[in-house]
C-alpha cells in the first residue's frame, strides 16, 4: 500500500488497512526496538504491548491531521519514532537511565510533526477509556457501528433491533448522556465534547482488532477471509 493509502485508511477505520499495517509492520517495528535497546533487558511482552500502544498513538496522530504522506516508509518511520519514546518511558518507569546519546531516534523527516508521546494525553486517554469500558453493552456497540464502522442509523436500528432510525437516534443520545453521567461521578467535570466519546470509542474498536492480530500472530493462524479479500484486492 502506498503512505496515502495507509493514512486515508487509518482515517477511515478501515479494518483491512490496520490488519495490513499490523502483519506488514510488526516484525520490522519489534526487531528495530530489541536493537535499539539490547541491553536493557526488554521482554518481547514489553515490545508487543509498545507495539500496540504505538499503533493508538498514530491513530491519534494521523487524526489529528499530523502527518501528510511523503515518501514510502514514512508511516513506518514514524511508528518506530513513537515506539522509541514509549520505551524510553517505559524504561525510566523501570529504573533504568537512557542517556540522550545512547539511543538513536530515527530520522523524522518524512513528516512535519510532534513525534514526542504526551504521556499527559495517554493517562487522560486511559481514563476516558475506563469510563467508556463501564457503559453498558449495547450502548457500546451502538457507538462503535456509529463512530468506527459510520453506519447510517438506518442500518444500526436494524442491526440493533430497533424500531427505526429516530429510535436509534434516541438511543444514541442516551448512551452519550450515560458516558456523561459515568465521568461525572469520578471527576468534577462532565463537559466531554463528542469528538472526545468518538476517539474513546475509535481506540477501543482498534484494540480490539489488534488483541485478534495479536492472537493471531502468537498462535500462527491465518484469518482465510482476510486474505481472500486481499487477493481479490489484486485482481
Amino acid at each position: 500500500m502506498t503512505e496515502t493509502e495507509l493514512l486515508n485508511g487509518i482515517i477511515e477505520n478501515d479494518e483491512l488497512v490496520w490488519r495490513h499495517i499490523y502483519r506488514d509492520m510488526r516484525q520490522g517495528f519489534v526487531s528495530i526496538i530489541l536493537q535499539k535497546f539490547a541491553l536493557c533487558g526488554l521482554r518481547s511482552l514489553d515490545i508487543e504491548d509498545v507495539f500496540q500502544e504505538s499503533l493508538l498513538v498514530l491513530m491519534r496522530k494521523v487524526k489529528d491531521d499530523m502527518l501528510v504522506a511523503q515518501r514510502n516508509g514514512g508511516v513506518f518511520s514514524y511508528l518506530v519514532t513513537i515506539g522509541t519514546f514509549k520505551v524510553k518511558n517505559l524504561l525510566r518507569k523501570k529504573g533504568y537511565h537512557t542517556a540522550s546519546d545512547a539511543v538513536t531516534i530515527p530520522d523524522e523527516g518524512h513528516y512535519e510533526c510532534d513525534t514526542a508521546v504526551d504521556e499527559k494525553q495517554n493517562t487522560q486517554d486511559e481514563f476516558i477509556d475506563r469510563v467508556f469500558d463501564t457503559m453498558p453493552a449495547e450502548c457500546r456497540q451502538l457507538l462503535k457501528l456509529f463512530y468506527w464502522e459510520r453506519k447510517p442509523m438506518d442500518d444500526i436500528a436494524s442491526i440493533l433491533g430497533m424500531r427505526n432510525a429516530d429510535s436509534a437516534k434516541t438511543k444514541k443520545s442516551k448512551c452519550m448522556n450515560k458516558f456523561k453521567d459515568i465521568a461525572a461521578q469520578l471527576v468534577e467535570s462532565d463537559e466531554f465534547a463528542e469528538d472526545v466519546v468518538r476517539a474513546a470509542v475509535e481506540r477501543a474498536a482498534l484494540k480490539e482488532l489488534l488483541e485478534d492480530e495479536r492472537f493471531y500472530a502468537e498462535n500462527g493462524i491465518v484469518m482465510a477471509a482476510l486474505d481472500i479479500d486481499e487477493d481479490n484486492k489484486d485482481k
